[in-house]
């Protein structure tokens, strides 16, 4: 039972209508210019559609070289207000408020992102992610930056934001300041801790006298910032006491820097345990008199009404969970809470996507972002769809066409739904993943799409039903290289390992491939298995993993004691074991009584062919097209889900 999360709330005289904070989370879709587009606002948009209480925009850049990303929204010119004022007006017609969050990124940018300027800092230290060397700030670029947040600060007022968010957290310029792991300085700005609150104490004054003191003006900072010298709990509870001091109106607690290990990060991996910040903004709770705000690792709603009614915080912070769903806040207020779309911490479109420069995505959600596009109208042309699969793609496709009022039918030749995706929640630390096939399930049922399990998909059923469209999602399947011995008993799949159809009683055991399939099955064994091997061609394992999560499992690994060689290519399987081939081309034999297959998957794609024959439109996407992500997967279903 909810209780708490659906009570309103003030920051400085602005009613908040429910405790569910929708976090700064770099999107990439406004312009170098830095001006906002309609994606951007159509992606805001959906989220106060949603019912989010507060949302709390991106980071807006303060000056034209503020920037860590290429491409997000400023207002450190004119210019720039027109297209704010068009967002502010139109979630304003929704209960929801709007916060602007405003922030400097410091040493944590590159030349490449910003103008090909150098990165300021307090101090000459190289950033271990951006690998670019700032340069350490003088007291004059000091004051000009303060001057910036203030006439930032002063148009975000005038185009109608209802309060402002300044980012002294996750190792942003500020934050920079603030920590002694980042600020070496021996002048008013460096040292005790006094001086390290000297620029932030600038900020707020300069703040202030652009927006008045009776505007919301918040503060966001890392609790801990996980890093040996950095900032912890102990001087975050002063620096929280110091921010009411000086008068800012609400804290918001997160964590880490981008140096701090991946299980600490900004944006936590499936790997961190939920609500990690929760103790530590308790604290702060009870030391201050002004709202907090908790952010990281929590997506459930029932965890987030648990917190506040602990009185652990007074706000939920979601980020990831409202890109999984944007209309969380609807569906939890109306009880119907297996029928949210989980965030599963997987990192692949929120994190990896804006790592490489693209824009944000998301695997459970492939129309975050993308909202702008369309508003998923019922068709006029309603048509009779056959979906062949019930992986992720599948699935997708299925609830995308039937949203859009077409007669859809799912058909899965396995037993039960999720392809892939089902064993791929067996894996230590993965069970969340099980969270997207149960919600796309409920979905479709409420629907009313019928979903044939243990109903292979054929030439005669696909003339018997007569379909004006077919989604093949048949996936990928497993396979195994042309090696000698390819045959042998020894030899179970991954994935059976997985679900418990081949039970592995002893080793040692060789499991070859050392992708991100290979890897959590050995991690899988190792709770009841000692001596376990991942052989893999390739010079290092998990290269198909994101990278926060494959730092993380390669730990895990090491921990659990699974061996791993690499560069070693697999020759044969025989009654002793694998003979490989190492990397000076010698021959070697490695013992063995079971052997796992994680060598890679190959497309299936039996049906399209047929289907052709008899439906005029068709669509293969996934696996079925090529052995990828469930990220490619989910994209695949939705566009062809928009596409009959």
């Amino acid at each position: 039972m909810i209780t708490e999360l659906f009570t309103s709330m003030d920051i400085a005289g602005c009613r908040i209508p429910n405790r569910l904070v929708v976090p700064a989370m770099v999107t990439n879709t406004c312009t170098k210019e830095g001006m906002v587009t309609e994606r951007f606002i159509k992606y805001i948009e959906e989220k106060a559609k949603g019912g989010w209480g507060l949302i709390i925009t991106e980071d807006y850049a303060v000056n034209v070289n503020a920037k860590g990303y290429e491409l997000i929204p400023g207002l450190y010119n004119d210019e720039q207000m027109e297209g704010n004022k068009k967002l502010t007006e139109i979630v304003h017609q929704y209960e929801s408020k709007l916060f602007c969050q405003i922030y400097h990124p410091g040493r944590q940018s590159t030349k490449l992102v910003n103008g090909n300027v150098t990165p300021l800092a307090p101090s000459a230290i190289k950033d271990p992610i951006c690998q670019e060397p700032p340069k350490e700030m003088t007291v004059e670029e000091i004051r000009a930056i303060v001057k910036d947040f203030g006439d930032t600060a002063g148009r975000c007022k005038e185009v109608g934001f209802d309060g402002i968010e300044i980012h002294a957290a996750h190792g942003y310029l500020i934050s920079e300041f603030l920590s002694p792991f980042t600020n070496k300085r021996v002048d008013e700005y460096g040292g005790c801790f006094d001086n390290r609150v000297r620029f932030l104490n600038e900020i707020l004054e300069s703040v202030r006298t652009a927006v008045g003191k009776e505007f919301p003006v918040i503060v966001r900072i890392s609790g801990n910032e996980y890093l040996l010298g950095g900032r912890t709990e102990a001087e975050s509870f002063e620096l929280a006491r110091h921010c009411e001091d000086i008068g800012f109106d609400a804290i918001h607690v997160s964590n880490g820097m981008y140096a701090s290990a991946p299980i600490d990060q900004i944006i936590a991996p499936m790997y961190t345990k939920h609500a990690l910040n929760m103790e530590v903004s308790e604290q702060i709770k009870k030391l201050v008199s002004i709202p907090v705000i908790v952010t990281n690792r929590i997506n459930d709603p029932k965890m987030a009404d648990t917190i506040i009614k602990m009185g652990k915080a007074d706000f939920i912070g979601m980020g990831r969970g409202s890109l999984a769903d944007p209309h969380l806040p609807e569906k939890a207020k109306a009880g119907k809470f297996d029928t949210i779309h989980y965030c599963i911490g997987c990192l692949q479109g929120c994190e990896q996507k804006l790592l490489e420069g693209d824009i944000l995505t998301c695997l459970i959600n492939p129309r975050v972002t993308r909202e702008y596009e369309n508003e998923l109208k019922k068709t006029e042309t309603p048509k009779k769809v056959m979906v062949a699969g019930a992986g992720p793609g599948g699935l997708t496709a299925a609830y995308t066409a039937a949203v859009r009022g077409h007669q859809v039918t799912v058909y899965e030749q396995r037993n039960d739904l999720g392809g892939q995706f089902k064993s791929a929640a067996y894996p230590l630390g993965k069970g969340e993943l099980a969270t997207f096939v149960s919600s796309m399930r409920k979905a479709l049922k409420d629907l009313n799409v019928p979903i044939h399990i243990n109903t292979e998909v054929t030439e005669e059923l696909i003339q018997k039903e007569k379909p004006d469209a077919v989604i093949v999602a048949t996936g990928a399947i497993p396979f195994i290289p042309n090696i000698k011995g390819r045959e042998s008993d020894k030899i179970v799949t991954a994935e059976d390992v997985l679900l418990g159809i081949s039970d592995v009683k002893e080793g040692p055991v060789v499991v070859c491939g050392g992708g991100e399939v290979g890897g959590e099955t050995a991690h899988f064994l190792s709770q009841t298995i000692r001596d376990i091997t991942i052989v893999e061609m390739q010079n290092d394992i998990l290269n198909d993993m994101m990278i926060m999560t494959k730092i993380c499992l390669t730990g895990y690994l090491h921990e659990s004691g699974v061996k791993v060689l690499t560069e070693a290519r697999v020759n044969e399987i025989n009654e002793e074991g694998v003979i490989y081939t190492n990397a000076s081309g010698e021959m070697v034999t490695l013992p063995a009584n079971v052997v796992v297959s994680a060598f890679g998957y190959r497309s299936f794609n039996p049906l399209e062919e047929v289907a052709r024959k008899y439906c005029g439109e068709v669509h293969v996407i996934g696996g079925a097209v090529k052995a990828a992500s469930a990220l490619h997967a989910t994209k695949d279903g939705y566009e062809a889900g928009l596409a009959i």
